[in-house]
């Protein structure tokens, strides 16, 4: 059995090839790869086909295969750890584009059970939370948990990108992301999907739920 998390961006496209075919060539039977929501769609631009050879080499590799898609992880929000505490708002590069966020530890019982069992043989889930959130909505739920106000404050794209590449990220990967963050403020990523509880058999842990057992990280 084997779990590919490659690594996301344009100078990263052959790293799943190769773990793939590393993984086959050791005996391995079953390949469960984690790619993200919203891959192969055309209106997601250059950051949607960063996972789309991952996901050929998984298809193409002789092997079962199964192709996790998550939305958001709601552990994204942890790099507003610092503003919170700082009493800053927490900054905003998708408007009120909402998104599914989903819990990582609701992605990793999924892959588990692709893992384990030959029932997910073949098939791609898109994982999400129970319910889209915008970054407001996020916000509010973070707020209430600590019982104190959280603001949001909307970052300019043209910003966020020179904030990105100061931080040394490359331009094409800026550009690719940030293409994402329009794409989430058009509303294209407000998907919400029953994929989490078809697997597990149970619904998905909420934001809320997530934020519960993360509080600490924000005091």
């Amino acid at each position: 059995m084997g779990f590919i998390v490659g690594l996301l961006g344009p100078e990263f496209l052959e790293v799943d090839r190769a773990l793939v075919r590393a993984a086959r060539d050791a005996g391995v039977r079953r390949i469960v790869k984690l790619s993200a929501i919203g891959t192969g769609e055309a209106a997601l631009g250059r950051i949607g086909t960063w996972h789309l050879p991952g996901e050929r080499a998984v298809r193409e590799s002789g092997v079962a295969w199964t192709i996790l898609r998550p939305s958001s992880f709601a552990s994204n929000s942890r790099s507003w750890a610092g503003p919170i505490q700082a009493g800053r708002p927490v900054p905003n590069t998708t408007g009120d584009g909402a998104q599914g966020v989903v819990d990582p530890r609701d992605v990793a019982a999924v892959a588990v059970e692709a893992l384990v069992s030959d029932a997910h043989s073949g098939k791609v889930y898109t994982l999400t939370g129970p319910a889209a959130l915008t970054v407001a909505d996020q916000a509010a739920v973070i707020a209430a948990a600590l019982g104190k106000p959280v603001e949001t404050m909307d970052i300019p794209l043209e910003q966020a990108r020179e904030h990105m590449i100061a931080a040394g990220m490359s331009e094409k990967f800026a550009d690719g992301s940030l293409a994402g963050q329009e794409y989430v403020r058009a509303a294209g990523n407000a998907t919400v999907t029953g994929d989490v509880e078809e697997v597990l058999g149970r619904a998905p842990r909420t934001y809320a739920d997530w934020v519960r057992d993360h509080v600490d990280a924000f005091h």
